[in-house]
């Protein structure tokens, strides 16, 4: 895990202020959509060099906009990596494959915008629990029965992994789902979640 610098403009006692420990990820949401199936959801998202990105992974449902305060953001989609600097914005269209990082030896802040909202919130605070909590590896990554409870709650529809196919992750990880309730393992959906450390039970049984 992480030490991480509080952004100069955030409160950290503020409930919409979110760390990532292990992504480095910090993340400080503007206010929530009036109705996240068609308003889009804003945060601005300060991350450290060799921040640990998430799996190439696709949006079925959101486009997803990037603008650059401070930094190199490194884009990578559908495998191509392209670079942006200081005053660029740069979209992903829904359904297209594609990653970020940081892209230099310094801090990134960006602002992002996807649309619609849908819950996205809630999955990015349930990544952030379980970085704090010592549930996910040193890339970032939840265990496999975490990422079946993740999917049980929030569908395929909010985001997927690019591979393997859709119909085999389905089939894998909707096997995998009734042992992860049955040993507790479960997600915070957006309506109960502006309190991020509420709801996530079985994290003691990551090592099963």
């Amino acid at each position: 895990m992480h030490e991480l610098p509080v952004p100069s403009t955030v409160d950290p006692a503020d409930p919409s202020y979110v760390e990532n420990p292990v992504t480095t990820e910090r993340f400080h949401f503007h206010s929530p959509p009036d109705d996240p199936e068609s308003d889009p959801l804003a945060f601005d998202c300060w991350t450290a060099p060799g921040m640990r990105a998430l799996p190439s992974h696709v949006h079925p449902r959101q486009d997803e906009s990037f603008t650059v305060a401070d930094g190199t953001l490194e884009l990578v989609v559908d495998g191509d990596a392209t670079r942006h600097d200081a005053g660029e914005t740069v979209t992903v269209p829904r359904g297209t494959p594609h990653t970020w990082r940081t892209g230099g030896d310094d801090a990134l802040h960006v602002t992002i915008r996807i649309e619609p909202a849908l819950q996205t919130e809630g999955f990015l605070r349930d990544l952030a629990a379980l970085g704090r909590r010592g549930a996910l590896d040193d890339a970032g990554t939840p265990s496999s029965l975490q990422v079946a409870a993740l999917y049980d709650a929030y569908g395929y529809d909010l985001l997927h992994l690019a591979s393997p196919p859709l119909a085999v992750q389905k089939l894998a990880f909707g096997a995998l789902a009734p042992l992860a309730r049955r040993l507790g393992y479960r997600a915070n959906p957006v309506a109960r979640a502006r309190d991020d450390d509420e709801g996530l039970a079985g994290l003691e049984n990551e090592s099963v």
